[in-house]
């Protein structure tokens, strides 16, 4: 309950409020941390994928012949670095974009069950008429929106 001293609420709260508030932000938190990490190697990939047109086009450029025969990973080692490292960054992408998905899901399902319960978090008057600045300060701080569903 110190906890929520420091987030400055109003104090007649209940442990299971307190609780599903903490939750509420650690699960945001997580989607945040994954959602950044998915846009992070996205642009890994694009840059990599970006690389390996720029030395595909060079080499075209560079050969005489009507097929590009001097592109090969033996012949250009930076070109099998460059694929290399775009396979792992397009797995890693895929990862952190299933781990987002999960994490916004079970943050939104965390989001609705406190919204469907307001009514038993907020039991007494002084809790009730509390919970608009609760929300509102879930609003503004943590960036959590519990006004509508």
């Amino acid at each position: 309950m110190d906890a929520f001293k420091q987030w400055n609420l109003p104090q007649p709260q209940s442990n299971v409020t307190i609780v599903l508030l903490q939750e509420l932000v650690e699960r945001k938190n997580d989607e945040t941390h994954f959602k950044a990490k998915s846009l992070f190697y996205g642009y890994v990939l694009t840059f990599f994928v970006l690389i390996i047109g720029a030395l595909f086009l060079y080499e075209l450029e560079k050969s005489t012949a009507l097929f590009v025969r001097t592109v090969s990973p033996t012949t250009t080692p930076f070109l099998l670095i460059s694929i290399t490292m775009s396979i792992v960054a397009f797995y890693q992408l895929r990862k952190f974009t299933k781990k987002s998905k999960k994490a916004e899901d079970e943050f939104e399902s965390l989001r609705l069950e406190v919204l469907d319960r307001s009514d038993e978090l907020f039991e007494g008057q002084i809790q009730w008429q509390n919970r608009h600045d609760v929300f509102k300060y879930m609003k503004e701080i943590h960036d959590v929106n519990l006004y509508y569903k």
